[in-house]
């Protein structure tokens, strides 16, 4: 069964069991849940910022802070935003799904 996303769920499964640390803080994150704050629930990460999103390769978990303050940011954008520079999150921090990413899709030759 896919999601609104058309994504196929047992892909959605596969990368949680992939990152189980926030792709860019590398927080541990949570289940969301009533009783656990929002910022620290794991929460499907769009690295392409725009559609279509319904490639799992250009898909991650991250927590809900992160995924929060990038909102429809381009990643390489993000990077240079206050919230990335305080939590020190950067191409050379961000897990290696991430780092693929923008070396395929955005030109990242670092």
């Amino acid at each position: 069964m896919a999601n609104l996303y058309g994504l196929p769920e047992e892909e959605i499964e596969h990368v949680g069991q992939r990152d189980r640390r926030c792709v860019y803080c590398h927080k541990k994150m949570v289940k969301p849940s009533r009783k656990v704050s929002q910022r620290d629930w794991a929460t499907i990460e769009h690295l392409n910022h725009l559609p279509p999103w319904d490639d799992p390769t250009t898909i991650a978990i991250c927590c809900g802070s992160c995924n929060s303050s990038r909102g429809a940011k381009p990643i390489l954008e993000w990077f240079k935003s206050d919230y990335c520079k305080k939590r020190n999150i950067s191409s050379c921090t961000v897990a290696d799904p991430v780092l693929e990413y923008i070396r395929k899709f955005e030109g990242y030759r670092g």
